[in-house]
């Protein structure tokens, strides 16, 4: 029987701007993405129809997904619609049993329903020889969601419109990265975030074009002076423990942090690895869930 692993990396984005609202009531972006070795793991094996097993030991355990039946819901689960919409598109027959192993935390901004998306995309693309090409995918991807196209690239990327275009940029110098997961809990959290944007928060992409043409110019390992996130001035705004816990991790000399994506999650880049190992331990003596990771190229 033939198998087939795919990893489903994180991502953080480096920058993220509003540039206005589209008439179809949803955002046109502009941002520089990249993916980190924070992993979910995807197993592919031949089946006779499309069964999906996921596996969320690995969460921490105030995700909503530890506390979730696996077998529950599975048809809303990305990586299904994905296998169910490959499948439908290309009219292929027969099905698969995919392994889903999670360890990207959910609802986290990190991006990991999406890479599961993309990772089932390309991993069923090679089990059921379908001879599809990155754009391919990317173009299926977007019927899924926003930022699954992103996925199918990978690395550092400039992502614009609702996501759906995206290119390959110079990639910045391999960085270490401290995840840190704020326990803010947002109801439909795309819906809310988005909603309370209104046109004083739109910018032009002027940050994330002074990134790219940084990158452009050979300097990928000075990136930090100019992250971005539109929705740290909205979480500062909304939620109070938000200003607290950066604070906070600012007197320990963590910082700057930055959101990744619509949060909750920040991270903050470290100088090294003996630095972000040893923060890690500071943050989980506050009571936060961390992670270290690396960018991918």
């Amino acid at each position: 029987m033939d198998v087939i692993c795919e990893k489903a990396p994180a991502k953080i984005n480096l920058t993220l701007e509003v540039v206005g609202k589209r008439g179809d009531g949803y955002h046109n972006i502009e941002s520089v993405m990249q993916t980190v070795d924070l992993c979910d793991r995807l197993t592919f094996g031949d089946c006779d129809c499309i069964k999906v097993i996921p596996e969320y030991s690995s969460l921490p355990a105030r995700d909503r997904l530890s506390a979730k039946d696996p077998a529950q819901d599975i048809f809303d689960n990305l990586v299904y619609k994905a296998a169910d919409l490959l499948k439908q598109e290309t009219g292929y027959k027969g099905g698969a049993a995919v392994q889903l192993e999670k360890s990207i935390p959910s609802s986290a901004g990190l991006g990991g329903g999406s890479s599961d998306a993309a990772a089932t995309l390309k991993g069923l693309n090679k089990l059921w020889d379908l001879g599809l090409n990155t754009g391919d995918l990317s173009r299926l991807g977007a019927k899924i969601g926003s930022d699954v196209p992103f996925f199918i690239y990978g690395g550092t990327c400039l992502v614009r419109g609702r996501g759906e275009k995206v290119q390959k940029i110079a990639s910045i110098a391999p960085k270490w990265v401290v995840v840190i997961l704020f326990p803010i809990r947002i109801s439909q959290k795309t819906a809310h975030l988005y909603g309370r944007l209104d046109p004083t928060y739109y910018t032009g992409g002027a940050c994330t074009q002074k990134l790219v043409n940084s990158l452009g110019n050979g300097a990928g390992s000075r990136v930090d002076r100019y992250l971005f996130n539109v929705f740290e001035k909205v979480y500062g705004t909304s939620f109070a423990q938000f200003g607290q816990w950066t604070h906070a991790l600012e007197q320990e000399g963590i910082s700057p942090v930055h959101l990744a994506g619509s949060g909750p999650a920040v991270y903050y880049m470290a100088a090294s690895g003996e630095e972000a190992k040893k923060d890690l331990d500071l943050l989980r003596e506050m009571g936060f869930d961390s992670y270290i990771a690396r960018t991918v190229p």
